[in-house]
């Protein structure tokens, strides 16, 4: 059952004629069966169809993931990246996969290091080896149930019968038009005729439809090897690439231990290193916990104040540690720890927001600049078994290019490595990963889960899912009501030159809120940015009766269903 709704505070805003509000509300739905969040509204009907066929999480989240790269193609894909926690109700175990992209082994970091970050971030010489389908391999072998091919078949045929392109989508189609219209293939794909298709337009992948088929009948593997490997090697010689069949033949997911903690009585599961997200996530959610908010509200100038100034000191603490180096594993004792905590409360109490950082130039990379984009899911299976999904191209549309005869449009990872300090821990290297800002969060109460939720939107990933998380947590905000209340975020600056104390303030943060930001030293942004900037969370919270209510954040074209 599908419940669009607009929460008290909106009716609030109708009621006595204020303005600035988005006047959206979280698209809910509750079922003591399965149900499917999704970023489109094909992606969780094909996922909830698996489900009723007697289909696990794993299962659904094959097909979701790669409708996802169908119907909403420019936020993920079969050319990208994905991450997972995976809760296993028969063990209560919570896993973590870690498909994140790899860099080729031919690359040149002083070739990388010479180049404008601009050229960098497109074309074949931006991509990453895409870990998606690996991934999703690795999830279906662990804790599938029906056959691959089932799995797969419903994206393949939907690539070859196409989507019709919703309205909230031609946001991003207008905004990256010049990147689409610089390669042939993402052209013929997006752009039919080289002009911004209308609303409505459908948009087929016949070459997608005939990749998926392929790895249907062959497994995931088929991706890594054969002739969809040899299409993607050959694509990015031609292109200025690095790719090479030996990096995707040894390509791999790995299945790992989540970032977690205890969090008044809950448990917090969360993505690890090299993932900086579910750190920044997880060390605010514990210098904050001992905080008493009292006689404030999750969107008062008290509240955003604070965690702005606790933002301000957890982002270098991150940054020095979070990257894939061997370091970054013996670093985890000495963060999460009590000390810790209380010396970020401290600082960030003693803080003035109007003075510039003493670690503003902490972070040298590009993970945590304000373009990259993703998607995520959640689904959770009659069982109780949940798939926590966030899977992304970077940047929107990726690296603007798509390999002929292929229909894959190729992410642009490598950007999101640091280039020019070479003892920093993101620093470009063959065969490393970069870091991204992806945070997964499943949270459960004496074993039980009782909550999942995650977001698109880079940097403004952990901030708007920490918004949404403690609303929930430490001020007892109905689920919807969280999703739905204006964001907030504290901009991480990669520059030495960049702002530390710049706070953006979605619309619906009241004039009289950001004018006090704006006299406690913090510079604003308020009201600028499309519904695509800020995090858009999707989330699921499981009942004490068992029933599962999920949430979809119509920020963007999120849809929540259930059986």
């Amino acid at each position: 059952m599908i419940l669009p709704r607009i929460t008290a505070w909106k009716w609030a805003v109708l009621l006595v004629g204020l303005t600035p509000v988005s006047l959206t509300a979280a698209v809910t739905a509750s079922s003591q069966g399965g149900v499917v969040v999704s970023g489109s509204q094909e992606s969780t009907e094909a996922g909830l169809e698996i489900l009723r066929k007697g289909g696990s999480a794993a299962d659904a989240a094959v097909t979701v993931s790669l409708m996802l790269g169908v119907t909403e193609p420019f936020n993920s894909g079969l050319g990208g990246k994905l991450i997972a926690l995976y809760f296993d109700a028969k063990t209560g175990k919570t896993s973590f996969i870690d498909a994140l992209g790899t860099a080729p082994s031919g690359i040149s970091v002083k070739k990388l290091a010479r180049m404008e970050p601009s050229s960098r971030e497109k074309g074949y010489i931006s991509a990453c080896i895409p870990g998606c389908a690996a991934g999703l391999g690795l999830m279906h072998d662990r804790w599938g149930k029906l056959e691959w091919k089932s799995c797969v078949e419903p994206a393949a045929t939907a690539a070859a019968n196409g989507f019709e392109l919703p309205a909230k989508q031609l946001v991003v189609f207008k905004d990256k038009l010049s990147l689409i219209l610089a390669d042939k293939e993402a052209t013929r794909l997006y752009v039919p005729g080289g002009k911004l298709p209308a609303v409505g337009t459908r948009l087929t992948n016949p070459d997608l439809a005939r990749t998926l088929r392929t790895m249907a009948a062959e497994g995931a593997r088929a991706f890594y090897s054969g002739k969809i490997a040899q299409q993607l090697v050959d694509a990015s010689k031609a292109g200025g690439g690095e790719f090479s069949m030996k990096d995707f033949a040894r390509y791999e997911a790995r299945l790992t231990e989540p970032l977690t903690a205890d969090y008044k009585g809950n448990r917090i599961f969360t993505s690890p290193s090299p993932l900086t997200g579910g750190g920044i996530l997880l060390l605010t959610l514990k210098s904050l916990e001992p905080h008493e908010w009292k006689n404030v509200g999750p969107s008062s100038i008290d509240r955003i104040d604070l965690c702005a100034r606790v933002f301000r000191q957890v982002y270098p603490i991150i940054s020095r540690s979070f990257a894939d180096v061997p370091k970054a594993e013996s670093d985890m004792p000495g963060i999460f720890k009590k000390a810790t905590y209380d010396s970020v409360l401290s600082r960030a109490m003693d803080d003035d927001p109007a003075r510039p950082s003493l670690v503003e130039n902490a972070s040298e990379s590009s993970d945590e600049n304000l373009n990259g984009n993703t998607t995520h899911f959640i689904i959770v299976d009659r069982e109780g078994n949940i798939a926590c999904v966030s899977q992304s191209l970077s940047h929107h549309f990726g690296a603007g290019v798509v390999a002929p005869g292929t229909g894959v449009l190729l992410n642009n990872d490598l950007g999101n490595f640091g280039f020019n300090s070479p003892k920093a821990p993101n620093q470009i290297a063959p065969g490393k990963r970069p870091r991204s800002t992806m945070a997964p969060v499943i949270v459960t109460r004496d074993g039980k889960p009782v909550l999942a939720l995650g977001s698109p939107a880079s940097q403004r990933i952990p901030t708007g899912v920490y918004q949404v998380l403690s609303s929930v947590l430490d001020f007892n905000t109905p689920l919807a009501a969280a999703v739905d209340e204006p964001r907030f975020h504290l901009r991480q600056p990669v520059t030495s030159k960049a702002r530390s104390n710049l706070l953006d303030l979605e619309k619906g943060i009241a004039a009289t809120t950001v004018d006090g930001l704006t006299g406690r030293g913090w510079k604003t942004d308020a009201g600028t940015q499309d519904t695509y900037y800020f995090a858009a969370v999707n989330a699921v919270r499981i009942q004490p009766d068992g029933k599962r209510e999920a949430i979809g954040d119509e920020r963007r074209t999120n849809w929540a269903a259930g059986e």
